[in-house]
């Protein structure tokens, strides 16, 4: 046995014991073979409608027709004697012109790019709710063990006073100062109590699940010259919808109008004299001429603005959050130097401590407050620890990572 302990008091060397036996390493509500991308997946199999899929493509686009055909039958019938009565059957195909496929062919590349990018956002979004759900939690929960474990600390530190104090061996005064602390620190332990369960409660109702995984550490982000804002999804998917604003533009415009193709059949009938006739007919309109209308200069202009305001916004969205992010990952880990260096200076402190045991009340009270500013110093180099991890998870957010 440590000399030291072995001439310090039962009821300080309890305490001693209690604080050198406080676990460096926290553990999660339940140890769990789950990973961070299990997770992910359930909750989107969870969240998303499984016949939204049938319902997102009602309609078939034509390779070549621009419209429905259309049928038009006419009769003339002549009121002479040696008169002739027409009738005509024509077909009417609306062919779309080149630049009307180009622009099809464009905006169905950009859908399908789209579809992509959502798939990413719709990833990013849930990540995001699981990270600040995982992480809550997790920082709540070693709150909470922290003040119960302080607690058990004091429970056996105020069992031991009051045999004491049964013996006449000392007065109610460090009783009384022992239920004191026990009471803050049972309201401390109430407190993380509820934040763990209102954390428990909105991951389960997000994910579905009860059981969070043992590790949810992740792989630090990659350094700030690497952060490469233009494949964030949020950005892509704004130059992707920019754009098929403006291939619809296109394909709406003047220059993009329809050929009209008609097939027609023509029969003739008079006195002694039939005729059948056969033809085929084009409408081509003359794109060569630049011709537009007002009111689609006014909105290739405003998407255009638009595109740029939302741009802006999102770029100093996204610089204002990464560089708040890693300023404070600085001072964490600056912070976590410093709270090391108090650790140390707390465990040198509590040897000296022991030597106060046979000293008066009072100074039995300064053991017992330096022992439980010892206790919070370990509880808050877990606790920074567990911040600096969280930083990393808020980091790869906002980097537009997902799980």
């Amino acid at each position: 046995m440590n000399p030291l302990l072995h001439r310090v008091p039962q009821f300080l060397r309890t305490c001693l014991l209690g604080f050198l036996m406080l676990p460096t390493a926290l553990c999660a509500q339940s140890v769990t073979e789950l990973t961070l991308q299990d997770v992910l997946s359930t909750t989107l199999s969870n969240a998303i409608d499984p016949n939204a899929s049938l319902e997102a493509s009602p309609y078939q686009a034509s390779s070549w027709l621009a419209g429905l055909p259309s049928l038009n039958l006419s009769y003339l019938g002549s009121e002479d004697r040696f008169g002739v009565d027409e009738s005509e059957v024509s077909i009417n195909l609306p062919v779309k012109s080149s630049r009307r496929r180009t622009a099809d062919n464009a905006l169905q590349a950009l859908s399908t790019g789209l579809d992509g990018v959502t798939q990413q956002l719709h990833s990013l979004y849930y990540s995001g709710r699981i990270r600040e759900a995982l992480w809550s939690y997790r920082l709540a929960d070693a709150q909470r063990q922290f003040a119960t474990r302080k607690r058990n600390v004091l429970a056996e530190l105020e069992q031991r006073q009051q045999e004491l104090l049964a013996a006449g061996s000392s007065s109610e005064y460090t009783l009384l100062l022992l239920q004191m602390e026990i009471v803050q620190v049972e309201v401390q332990q109430q407190d993380a109590l509820q934040e763990t369960r209102f954390w428990l409660e909105r991951y389960t109702s997000l994910t579905g699940l009860r059981a969070m995984p043992a590790d949810i550490t992740e792989p630090a982000v990659p350094p700030q010259d690497d952060f490469r804002v233009d494949q964030h999804p949020q950005l892509q998917a704004l130059e992707l919808a920019y754009k098929q604003r403006q291939q619809v533009l296109r394909a709406s415009s003047p220059q993009a109008s329809d050929w009209n193709l008609a097939l027609k059949a023509k029969h003739l009938d008079s006195d002694g004299y039939n005729e059948q006739q056969y033809g085929l007919g084009i409408e081509i309109p003359l794109s060569v001429f630049a011709v537009a209308r007002q009111s689609e200069n006014s909105e290739w202009r405003s998407a255009k603005r638009e595109y740029l305001l939302a741009r802006d916004q999102l770029l100093t969205e996204f610089s204002t959050s990464w560089e708040r992010l890693l300023s404070e990952r600085e001072t964490l880990r600056e912070k976590q130097l410093l709270l090391n260096r108090s650790q140390q200076l707390a465990g040198r402190i509590n040897e000296q401590l022991a030597q106060l045991h046979d000293s008066n009340e009072i100074a039995q009270e300064i053991v017992l407050r330096r022992m439980m500013e010892a206790i919070d110093t370990r509880a808050d180099v877990a606790l920074n620890a567990l911040l600096i991890e969280q930083n990393n998870a808020m980091l790869r957010q906002a980097a537009g990572i997902s799980l």
